[in-house]
């Protein structure tokens, strides 16, 4: 009895310091990369605020072998979207400055994303891709968030230069 007594008092401890260590990992976290692109404000604008056109570069979608992929019926703009059986993206606003997006997961994750298009330089198009997550209190999820950016870093930074490469390219 005295060892059982030892254990559940070592397992609560044990959580008490893992939940007190989580909270120190905030409740947003924003996953972000840019890129500077030689083109026109508007070309860059086409390829990202039109679904249809992400499977050129966004990896997300080209090789993510989402199934039965649907689109709204213009595919661009506010209120465009894009539906598979995995995964669900709806544009929420969108202008020649920036596109903002709300992704949900089939398994009931969710979390909004968005670019900013900015001309620092004349000539010169930075495109600055984000997506935020706004976490539960669980110490499981902000544990689990600290490995979402080498996750998604990779995959946004392929993308943007396959963005890059495309843009650049057409005339």
């Amino acid at each position: 009895m005295r060892h059982l007594r030892l254990l559940f008092i070592s397992i609560l401890v044990l959580f008490l310091v893992w939940l007190g260590i989580s909270l120190l990992i905030p409740s947003h976290i924003r996953i972000s990369r840019a890129i500077d692109i030689f083109s026109t404000r508007q070309r860059v604008y086409e390829q990202i605020s039109d679904l249809r056109r992400w499977d050129g570069w966004n990896q997300f979608t080209a090789n993510s072998g989402l199934s039965n992929m649907r689109f709204s019926g213009p595919s661009s703009g506010s209120g465009a979207w894009l539906q598979s059986d995995q995964l669900k993206i709806r544009i929420n606003n969108s202008n020649t400055d920036s596109v903002s997006s709300f992704w949900e997961q089939k398994h009931g994750k969710s979390f909004s994303g968005g670019f900013n298009i900015m001309e620092l330089r004349t000539g010169t198009i930075t495109v600055q891709w984000y997506f935020d997550f706004y976490l539960k209190w669980e110490p499981w999820e902000k544990f689990s968030s600290i490995v979402y950016d080498k996750q998604l870093g990779p995959v946004m930074e392929e993308s943007l230069i396959k963005l890059k490469t495309l843009t650049e390219s057409n005339p």
